[in-house]
């Protein structure tokens, strides 16, 4: 029980530990905490896709998703969007060209329906402005495109063990850049109810599986994956896209001034609102 206590306080106040273990934990001294990004699970992903011309990473960091798409698809066009220029050379020197914006605020760079993948892994979880972001993608993505989306999971089994304890989920702290959560169905769930019709879910998978090493994570995630500790998701585009991730905030009359263009301002909420 003191070990178990343990491991929910470092796996609570160290969401993302620096070093590759995961903590000072006896229970996270042998925790892979790269597992996390699933990267395994985008090759994965990646295999059932057929044609790549254009590919962009939301969040692109370091580049190591877009690599990933680089090894599958050689002659693709890579473009990583980020808040900050960090990482400029480093991608260049991988071919990947990044564009320095704020994704919550401005029109993605591409023209309408011209991407083949997007890919945002561990991304949603970071944004308020998801309806923004998530109009953005479907009115750049091409009709049969894809959406490669990795977010935390608040469900997986450390985070069911906290609640017992009156802890906070380890991946929705206050103090930390985490503003949404996301359980296992709650991705295709939004898809379907803000964007009807639109997209499909092809295929979705889990990824770490805490306190397990490595080879034993993997094997748990794949076994019970609405308990592991971040969730994936290959979405399609299967319609053309009519704006419905903008017209859903108004339509069902949220009380939160979501940013839905210079034009299309969610009124608020004491305003009248028009369907």
């Amino acid at each position: 029980m003191l070990a178990l206590s343990r491991f929910l306080t470092e796996v609570t106040t160290r969401m993302r530990p620096c070093a590759g273990s995961g903590g000072s934990s006896p229970l996270l001294r042998f925790v892979d905490v790269h597992e996390q990004y699933g990267r395994h699970v985008i090759e994965e992903m990646l295999a059932r896709i057929s044609v790549v011309h254009l590919a962009c990473d939301l969040g692109v960091g370091r580049g190591h998703d877009l690599r990933l798409v680089s090894k599958r698809f050689p002659k693709a066009r890579l473009t990583g969007i980020d808040c900050i220029e960090t990482h400029r050379h480093h991608l260049q020197q991988h071919g990947i060209a990044l564009q320095v914006f704020n994704l919550e605020r401005d029109d993605f760079p591409f023209d309408d329906e011209s991407v083949d993948l997007f890919v945002a892994n561990q991304v949603f979880e970071h944004v308020k402005e998801l309806f923004w972001v998530c109009h953005q993608i479907a009115r750049k993505l091409r009709p049969g495109g894809y959406i490669i989306i990795g977010v935390p999971n608040i469900s997986a089994l450390h985070n069911r063990l906290t609640f017992l304890f009156g802890m906070q989920p380890s991946q929705m702290k206050s103090c930390s850049a985490h503003v949404r959560g996301f359980t296992v169905h709650e991705i295709p769930r939004f898809f379907s109810v803000c964007c009807p019709g639109r997209f499909q879910c092809v295929l979705w998978r889990g990824a770490q599986f805490y306190p397990f090493p490595r080879p034993l994570a993997r094997l748990l995630a794949r076994l019970f994956p609405s308990l592991a500790h971040s969730t994936f998701y290959l979405m399609r585009k299967t319609a053309p896209y009519s704006g419905e991730f903008l017209k859903h905030p108004v339509k069902t009359e949220l009380e939160t001034p979501f940013y839905l263009g210079e034009k299309e301002q969610l009124p608020p909420p004491s305003c009248q609102y028009n369907s």
